[in-house]
Protein backbone atom coordinates (compact mmCIF):
# COMPACT_ATOMS: atom_id res chain seq x y z
CA UNK A 1 0.00 0.00 0.00
CA UNK A 2 1.35 3.26 -0.98
CA UNK A 3 1.92 5.53 1.81
CA UNK A 4 -0.17 8.92 2.00
CA UNK A 5 2.67 12.10 2.34
CA UNK A 6 1.32 15.19 3.55
CA UNK A 7 2.91 18.52 3.27
CA UNK A 8 2.27 21.40 5.88
CA UNK A 9 0.97 24.21 4.63
CA UNK A 10 4.44 26.11 4.68
CA UNK A 11 5.73 23.32 2.80
CA UNK A 12 3.55 23.09 0.31
CA UNK A 13 3.77 26.95 -0.31
CA UNK A 14 7.49 26.90 -0.68
CA UNK A 15 7.48 23.84 -3.51
CA UNK A 16 4.63 25.91 -5.07
CA UNK A 17 6.57 29.00 -5.52
CA UNK A 18 9.59 27.75 -5.95
CA UNK A 19 8.41 26.34 -9.45
CA UNK A 20 6.30 28.99 -10.45
CA UNK A 21 8.71 31.67 -9.58
CA UNK A 22 11.58 30.02 -11.50
CA UNK A 23 9.03 29.94 -14.29
CA UNK A 24 7.26 33.50 -14.16
CA UNK A 25 10.65 34.81 -13.69
CA UNK A 26 12.20 33.45 -16.54
CA UNK A 27 9.26 33.29 -18.99
CA UNK A 28 7.98 36.97 -18.24
CA UNK A 29 11.32 38.84 -17.06
CA UNK A 30 14.24 37.65 -18.33
CA UNK A 31 13.16 36.44 -21.96
CA UNK A 32 13.59 39.59 -23.48
CA UNK A 33 17.23 39.66 -23.24
CA UNK A 34 17.30 36.77 -25.22
CA UNK A 35 14.98 37.45 -28.23
CA UNK A 36 15.54 41.54 -28.54
CA UNK A 37 17.67 40.96 -31.14
CA UNK A 38 15.38 38.40 -33.16
CA UNK A 39 12.80 40.56 -32.77
CA UNK A 40 14.25 43.56 -34.12
CA UNK A 41 16.01 41.70 -37.37
CA UNK A 42 12.74 40.31 -38.13
CA UNK A 43 10.11 43.08 -37.64
CA UNK A 44 12.76 45.62 -38.56
CA UNK A 45 11.70 48.04 -35.21
CA UNK A 46 14.48 49.59 -33.82
CA UNK A 47 16.50 47.95 -30.51
CA UNK A 48 15.28 51.09 -28.42
CA UNK A 49 11.48 50.98 -29.58
CA UNK A 50 11.70 47.00 -28.77
CA UNK A 51 13.28 47.69 -25.30
CA UNK A 52 10.45 50.50 -24.85
CA UNK A 53 7.88 47.19 -24.47
CA UNK A 54 9.94 46.06 -21.32
CA UNK A 55 9.74 49.79 -19.97
CA UNK A 56 6.04 49.60 -20.37
CA UNK A 57 5.80 46.10 -18.82
CA UNK A 58 7.76 47.74 -15.26
CA UNK A 59 5.34 51.14 -15.45
CA UNK A 60 2.62 48.75 -15.38
CA UNK A 61 3.69 46.08 -12.85
CA UNK A 62 4.35 49.58 -10.32
CA UNK A 63 0.92 50.99 -10.65
CA UNK A 64 -0.48 47.33 -10.13
CA UNK A 65 1.29 45.89 -7.16
CA UNK A 66 -0.20 48.17 -4.48
CA UNK A 67 -3.75 46.95 -5.62
CA UNK A 68 -2.32 42.80 -6.12
CA UNK A 69 -0.38 43.07 -2.60
CA UNK A 70 -4.04 44.68 -0.77
CA UNK A 71 -5.74 41.91 -2.68
CA UNK A 72 -3.57 39.01 -1.25
CA UNK A 73 -3.89 40.37 2.33
CA UNK A 74 -7.75 40.28 1.61
CA UNK A 75 -8.25 36.53 0.00
CA UNK A 76 -4.86 34.79 0.15
CA UNK A 77 -2.07 34.35 -2.85
CA UNK A 78 -3.71 31.37 -4.72
CA UNK A 79 -6.67 33.38 -7.02
CA UNK A 80 -4.68 36.08 -7.41
CA UNK A 81 -1.22 34.79 -8.39
CA UNK A 82 -3.23 31.91 -10.81
CA UNK A 83 -4.58 34.92 -12.39
CA UNK A 84 -1.78 36.68 -12.59
CA UNK A 85 0.07 33.44 -14.25
CA UNK A 86 -3.36 33.21 -16.71
CA UNK A 87 -2.46 36.98 -17.55
CA UNK A 88 0.86 36.29 -18.11
CA UNK A 89 0.07 33.45 -20.42
CA UNK A 90 -2.08 35.88 -22.51
CA UNK A 91 0.52 38.56 -22.78
CA UNK A 92 3.38 36.08 -23.92
CA UNK A 93 0.74 34.53 -26.38
CA UNK A 94 0.10 38.18 -27.09
CA UNK A 95 3.85 38.95 -27.71
CA UNK A 96 4.22 36.01 -30.08
CA UNK A 97 1.04 36.60 -32.19
CA UNK A 98 2.28 41.27 -32.31
CA UNK A 99 2.58 42.29 -35.90
CA UNK A 100 2.14 46.14 -35.19
CA UNK A 101 3.99 48.09 -32.61
CA UNK A 102 0.69 49.06 -30.74
CA UNK A 103 -0.31 45.52 -30.24
CA UNK A 104 3.30 44.74 -29.88
CA UNK A 105 3.23 47.15 -26.51
CA UNK A 106 0.35 46.21 -25.40
CA UNK A 107 1.62 42.72 -24.90
CA UNK A 108 3.74 44.39 -22.89
CA UNK A 109 1.57 45.80 -20.77
CA UNK A 110 -0.53 43.05 -20.20
CA UNK A 111 2.85 41.08 -19.16
CA UNK A 112 3.42 43.93 -16.91
CA UNK A 113 0.02 43.21 -15.15
CA UNK A 114 0.96 39.64 -14.51
CA UNK A 115 4.29 40.82 -13.03
CA UNK A 116 2.66 42.57 -10.81
CA UNK A 117 0.46 39.97 -9.33
CA UNK A 118 2.26 36.83 -9.78
CA UNK A 119 6.26 37.67 -8.65
CA UNK A 120 7.82 38.68 -5.81
CA UNK A 121 5.44 40.66 -3.37
CA UNK A 122 2.60 38.48 -4.31
CA UNK A 123 4.53 35.49 -3.55
CA UNK A 124 6.30 37.03 -0.27
CA UNK A 125 2.64 38.10 0.83
CA UNK A 126 0.98 34.93 0.15
CA UNK A 127 4.50 32.87 2.20
CA UNK A 128 3.84 35.31 5.51
CA UNK A 129 0.04 33.92 5.55
CA UNK A 130 1.48 30.42 5.96
CA UNK A 131 4.79 31.24 7.58
CA UNK A 132 4.13 33.51 10.36
CA UNK A 133 7.30 33.59 12.17
CA UNK A 134 9.26 31.80 10.07
CA UNK A 135 8.74 34.23 7.34
CA UNK A 136 12.21 35.73 7.42
CA UNK A 137 13.53 32.12 6.41
CA UNK A 138 10.69 31.30 3.96
CA UNK A 139 11.45 34.01 1.93
CA UNK A 140 15.16 33.76 1.95
CA UNK A 141 14.81 29.52 0.58
CA UNK A 142 12.34 31.07 -2.42
CA UNK A 143 14.24 33.41 -3.18
CA UNK A 144 17.34 31.36 -2.90
CA UNK A 145 15.51 28.81 -5.29
CA UNK A 146 14.13 31.53 -7.83
CA UNK A 147 17.55 33.31 -8.24
CA UNK A 148 17.88 30.24 -10.89
CA UNK A 149 15.40 31.87 -13.01
CA UNK A 150 18.00 33.39 -15.65
CA UNK A 151 20.89 30.43 -14.89
CA UNK A 152 17.51 27.57 -16.39
CA UNK A 153 15.55 30.39 -18.86
CA UNK A 154 18.51 32.03 -21.01
CA UNK A 155 20.37 28.49 -21.73
CA UNK A 156 16.50 27.19 -22.25
CA UNK A 157 15.38 30.13 -24.39
CA UNK A 158 18.87 29.74 -26.25
CA UNK A 159 18.79 25.79 -26.82
CA UNK A 160 15.09 26.93 -28.18
CA UNK A 161 15.73 29.70 -30.32
CA UNK A 162 18.46 27.24 -32.17
CA UNK A 163 15.25 25.33 -33.45
CA UNK A 164 12.08 26.87 -33.36
CA UNK A 165 11.89 31.23 -34.54
CA UNK A 166 11.22 33.82 -31.07
CA UNK A 167 6.81 33.25 -31.48
CA UNK A 168 6.41 29.83 -31.13
CA UNK A 169 8.65 29.90 -28.01
CA UNK A 170 6.67 32.53 -26.83
CA UNK A 171 3.73 30.85 -27.13
CA UNK A 172 5.32 27.41 -25.96
CA UNK A 173 6.44 29.61 -22.59
CA UNK A 174 2.63 30.72 -22.30
CA UNK A 175 1.33 27.25 -22.73
CA UNK A 176 3.99 26.48 -19.75
CA UNK A 177 2.72 28.99 -17.62
CA UNK A 178 -1.06 28.58 -17.71
CA UNK A 179 -0.64 24.56 -17.99
CA UNK A 180 2.21 23.91 -14.86
CA UNK A 181 1.72 27.69 -12.76
CA UNK A 182 -1.61 28.68 -12.51
CA UNK A 183 -3.00 25.39 -11.32
CA UNK A 184 -0.07 25.17 -9.00
CA UNK A 185 -0.96 28.07 -7.27
CA UNK A 186 -4.57 27.42 -6.84
CA UNK A 187 -3.46 23.89 -5.17
CA UNK A 188 -0.53 25.11 -3.48
CA UNK A 189 -1.73 28.20 -2.19
CA UNK A 190 -5.10 27.27 -1.08
CA UNK A 191 -6.07 29.96 2.22
CA UNK A 192 -4.81 29.18 5.44
CA UNK A 193 -3.98 30.96 9.15
CA UNK A 194 -0.94 30.12 10.67
CA UNK A 195 -1.63 29.01 14.19
CA UNK A 196 -1.12 31.28 17.29
CA UNK A 197 1.67 30.39 17.58
CA UNK A 198 3.27 31.34 14.15
CA UNK A 199 1.54 34.72 14.09
CA UNK A 200 2.33 36.15 17.03
CA UNK A 201 5.17 38.07 15.74
CA UNK A 202 7.90 38.65 13.20
CA UNK A 203 11.18 36.27 13.66
CA UNK A 204 13.62 38.58 15.08
CA UNK A 205 15.52 37.58 18.40
CA UNK A 206 15.27 39.11 21.48
CA UNK A 207 17.63 41.73 21.56
CA UNK A 208 16.36 42.99 17.95
CA UNK A 209 13.18 44.93 17.80
CA UNK A 210 10.75 44.01 20.35
CA UNK A 211 8.92 41.02 18.64
CA UNK A 212 5.26 41.76 20.22
CA UNK A 213 5.46 45.27 19.98
CA UNK A 214 6.58 46.78 16.87
CA UNK A 215 8.70 50.09 16.95
CA UNK A 216 6.45 53.03 16.52
CA UNK A 217 8.45 54.67 13.86
CA UNK A 218 5.26 56.37 11.46
CA UNK A 219 4.14 53.87 8.82
CA UNK A 220 4.49 56.46 6.19
CA UNK A 221 7.85 57.64 7.21
CA UNK A 222 9.21 53.98 7.50
CA UNK A 223 7.65 53.27 3.80
CA UNK A 224 8.96 56.23 2.16
CA UNK A 225 12.40 56.07 3.57
CA UNK A 226 12.80 52.38 2.51
CA UNK A 227 11.00 53.15 -1.11
CA UNK A 228 13.83 55.52 -1.65
CA UNK A 229 16.15 52.43 -0.57
CA UNK A 230 14.49 50.23 -3.26
CA UNK A 231 14.38 52.67 -5.62
CA UNK A 232 18.36 54.05 -5.88
CA UNK A 233 19.40 50.62 -5.57
CA UNK A 234 16.59 49.36 -8.14
CA UNK A 235 17.66 51.78 -10.51
CA UNK A 236 21.28 50.92 -10.58
CA UNK A 237 20.51 47.02 -10.56
CA UNK A 238 17.85 47.57 -14.11
CA UNK A 239 20.40 49.79 -15.69
CA UNK A 240 23.13 47.13 -15.32
CA UNK A 241 20.72 44.65 -16.49
CA UNK A 242 21.02 45.96 -19.93
CA UNK A 243 24.29 48.17 -19.46
CA UNK A 244 26.45 45.82 -17.82
CA UNK A 245 28.34 44.56 -21.20
CA UNK A 246 28.89 47.84 -22.35
CA UNK A 247 29.87 49.81 -19.33
CA UNK A 248 32.58 47.64 -18.41
CA UNK A 249 33.86 47.05 -22.66
CA UNK A 250 33.71 51.11 -22.14
CA UNK A 251 36.45 50.72 -19.44
CA UNK A 252 38.67 48.54 -21.51
CA UNK A 253 37.97 44.91 -20.07
CA UNK A 254 37.32 42.48 -23.48
CA UNK A 255 33.54 41.32 -24.37
CA UNK A 256 34.59 38.25 -23.32
CA UNK A 257 35.79 38.50 -19.87
CA UNK A 258 32.99 41.11 -19.62
CA UNK A 259 30.33 38.59 -20.47
CA UNK A 260 32.33 36.00 -17.63
CA UNK A 261 31.84 38.98 -15.47
CA UNK A 262 28.62 39.13 -15.59
CA UNK A 263 28.03 35.36 -15.43
CA UNK A 264 29.45 36.01 -11.81
CA UNK A 265 26.24 38.17 -10.64
CA UNK A 266 24.38 35.00 -10.46
CA UNK A 267 26.60 32.91 -8.29
CA UNK A 268 27.11 36.15 -6.01
CA UNK A 269 23.52 36.64 -5.55
CA UNK A 270 22.62 32.84 -4.83
CA UNK A 271 25.81 32.65 -2.83
CA UNK A 272 24.63 35.39 -0.65
CA UNK A 273 21.28 34.30 0.02
CA UNK A 274 23.00 31.13 1.13
CA UNK A 275 24.78 32.73 3.78
CA UNK A 276 22.21 34.59 4.96
CA UNK A 277 20.21 31.69 5.27
CA UNK A 278 22.93 29.75 6.69
CA UNK A 279 24.38 31.97 8.65
CA UNK A 280 21.75 35.09 8.98
CA UNK A 281 19.08 34.03 11.22
CA UNK A 282 20.28 36.23 13.99
CA UNK A 283 21.02 39.49 12.14
CA UNK A 284 18.69 42.25 12.35
CA UNK A 285 16.54 42.21 9.50
CA UNK A 286 17.23 46.86 9.08
CA UNK A 287 21.01 45.62 9.24
CA UNK A 288 20.63 42.85 6.84
CA UNK A 289 19.36 45.44 4.46
CA UNK A 290 22.01 47.81 5.27
CA UNK A 291 24.82 45.34 4.41
CA UNK A 292 22.61 44.89 1.04
CA UNK A 293 22.59 48.51 -0.09
CA UNK A 294 25.96 49.44 1.27
CA UNK A 295 27.65 46.69 -0.75
CA UNK A 296 26.12 49.03 -3.88
CA UNK A 297 28.96 51.78 -4.06
CA UNK A 298 31.25 49.61 -2.47
CA UNK A 299 31.00 47.36 -6.00
CA UNK A 300 31.14 50.70 -8.21
CA UNK A 301 34.58 52.06 -6.19
CA UNK A 302 36.17 48.69 -7.22
CA UNK A 303 36.81 49.52 -10.55
CA UNK A 304 37.09 53.30 -9.87
CA UNK A 305 39.87 52.50 -7.45
CA UNK A 306 41.57 49.65 -8.96
CA UNK A 307 41.33 49.98 -13.02
CA UNK A 308 39.75 48.31 -15.21
CA UNK A 309 40.90 44.36 -15.98
CA UNK A 310 39.62 41.33 -16.36
CA UNK A 311 40.23 40.32 -12.25
CA UNK A 312 38.57 43.83 -11.13
CA UNK A 313 35.38 43.14 -13.18
CA UNK A 314 34.87 39.74 -12.02
CA UNK A 315 35.08 41.02 -8.20
CA UNK A 316 32.47 43.92 -9.05
CA UNK A 317 30.37 40.88 -10.60
CA UNK A 318 30.41 39.02 -6.90
CA UNK A 319 30.07 41.72 -4.81
CA UNK A 320 27.34 43.56 -7.16
CA UNK A 321 25.60 40.30 -7.22
CA UNK A 322 25.80 39.80 -3.73
CA UNK A 323 24.07 43.33 -3.29
CA UNK A 324 21.28 42.39 -5.11
CA UNK A 325 20.51 38.90 -3.88
CA UNK A 326 20.82 40.23 0.04
CA UNK A 327 18.20 43.03 -1.13
CA UNK A 328 15.31 40.86 -2.55
CA UNK A 329 15.46 39.42 1.08
CA UNK A 330 15.89 43.00 2.94
CA UNK A 331 12.85 43.61 0.12
CA UNK A 332 10.46 41.02 1.90
CA UNK A 333 11.53 40.96 5.31
CA UNK A 334 12.41 44.29 6.50
CA UNK A 335 8.49 45.82 6.40
CA UNK A 336 7.60 42.05 8.48
CA UNK A 337 10.09 42.93 10.88
CA UNK A 338 8.49 46.72 11.18
CA UNK A 339 4.99 45.81 11.11
CA UNK A 340 4.42 42.35 11.20
CA UNK A 341 2.32 40.57 8.70
CA UNK A 342 -1.13 42.32 9.26
CA UNK A 343 -1.28 44.45 5.93
CA UNK A 344 1.78 43.06 4.47
CA UNK A 345 1.15 42.77 0.60
CA UNK A 346 0.11 46.16 0.70
CA UNK A 347 2.54 47.40 2.11
CA UNK A 348 4.86 45.64 -0.65
CA UNK A 349 2.60 46.81 -3.08
CA UNK A 350 2.88 50.56 -2.22
CA UNK A 351 7.00 50.43 -1.42
CA UNK A 352 7.51 48.67 -5.03
CA UNK A 353 4.79 51.22 -6.88
CA UNK A 354 8.24 53.81 -7.25
CA UNK A 355 10.86 51.42 -7.46
CA UNK A 356 9.05 49.87 -10.61
CA UNK A 357 8.31 53.09 -12.39
CA UNK A 358 12.37 54.50 -11.74
CA UNK A 359 13.31 51.21 -13.04
CA UNK A 360 11.53 51.50 -15.93
CA UNK A 361 13.32 54.78 -16.74
CA UNK A 362 16.29 53.56 -15.75
CA UNK A 363 18.37 52.16 -18.61
CA UNK A 364 17.51 55.34 -20.82
CA UNK A 365 18.73 57.84 -17.93
CA UNK A 366 21.84 55.68 -17.34
CA UNK A 367 22.85 55.27 -21.24
CA UNK A 368 22.37 59.24 -21.86
CA UNK A 369 25.12 59.59 -18.77
CA UNK A 370 27.54 56.78 -20.11
CA UNK A 371 27.12 58.95 -23.50
CA UNK A 372 27.80 62.63 -21.20
CA UNK A 373 30.29 61.71 -19.17
CA UNK A 374 32.15 58.26 -20.38
CA UNK A 375 32.08 54.73 -18.09
CA UNK A 376 33.78 56.69 -15.46
CA UNK A 377 31.32 59.56 -14.90
CA UNK A 378 28.48 56.55 -14.86
CA UNK A 379 30.28 54.29 -12.10
CA UNK A 380 30.56 57.77 -10.01
CA UNK A 381 26.76 58.40 -10.69
CA UNK A 382 25.77 55.02 -9.23
CA UNK A 383 28.21 55.46 -6.61
CA UNK A 384 26.34 58.65 -5.38
CA UNK A 385 22.98 57.12 -5.65
CA UNK A 386 24.14 53.86 -3.59
CA UNK A 387 25.35 55.90 -0.86
CA UNK A 388 21.99 58.26 -1.30
CA UNK A 389 19.93 55.06 -1.23
CA UNK A 390 22.64 54.08 1.94
CA UNK A 391 22.10 56.75 4.10
CA UNK A 392 18.46 56.63 3.60
CA UNK A 393 18.42 52.77 5.03
CA UNK A 394 21.04 54.36 8.08
CA UNK A 395 18.00 56.50 8.64
CA UNK A 396 15.63 54.13 8.75
CA UNK A 397 17.25 51.81 11.07
CA UNK A 398 17.76 54.39 13.44
CA UNK A 399 14.53 55.79 13.92
CA UNK A 400 13.42 52.31 14.45
CA UNK A 401 15.52 51.30 17.16
CA UNK A 402 15.52 54.94 18.43
CA UNK A 403 11.79 54.17 19.00
CA UNK A 404 12.20 50.32 19.98
CA UNK A 405 14.55 51.86 23.01
CA UNK A 406 11.84 54.92 23.84
CA UNK A 407 9.27 53.56 26.84
CA UNK A 408 5.84 53.65 25.70
CA UNK A 409 3.55 56.79 27.32
CA UNK A 410 2.08 55.77 30.47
Amino acid sequence: MTPHITLSPLRRALLTLGVTQVINWGALYYTLAMIGPRISAETGWSPTFVSSGFTVAMITMGLVSPFAGKTVDQHGGAWVMAIGSVIGALGLALLGLAHTPAVYLLAWAIIGLAMGTCLYDSAFASLSQVAGNQTRKAISLLTLVAGFASTVFWPLTLFALSYFDWRTVMLAYAATILIVCAPLHLVGLRKHRPSPEQSAAPETPPAEIPPHSPPAIPEKTALILFALVLAGHGFVANAMSVHFISLFSGLGVSEHDAVLAGALIGPGQVGARLVELLFGRRLNPLFLGLVAVILLPISFVIPLAFGASAGVAMTFGLVYGASNGLMTIARGIVPHALFGPVGYGRRLGLISAPTMIVKAASPAIFAWIMHVTGPNGAMIGAVILGIFASIAMITLALLAFRAARTPPAP
